[in-house]
């Protein structure tokens, strides 16, 4: 698990199937004290997050069983 915020969100002129209708965000990961560490990540919006809001981004099983949860 990250805790990220969201920096903005992601325009694709092709998806995966799979991908049809969601929302793709990019965040960047944050440390615990809420300062920014590097890279960025590419994540699936299942909870209707907002510009700059702290989330926690999930990944593999537990993204999973995550979608359609709020």
């Amino acid at each position: 698990m990250i805790i990220a915020r969201i920096l903005g969100t992601v325009v694709s002129t092709q998806k995966d199937e799979r991908l049809f209708g969601k929302k793709l965000l990019i965040v960047r990961p944050i440390n615990v004290d809420g300062s920014d560490t590097t890279g960025y990540v590419v994540a699936v919006d299942t909870v209707g997050a907002g510009f700059h809001e702290r989330v926690l981004v999930v990944a593999g099983s537990s993204a999973r069983l995550a979608q359609g949860m709020k």
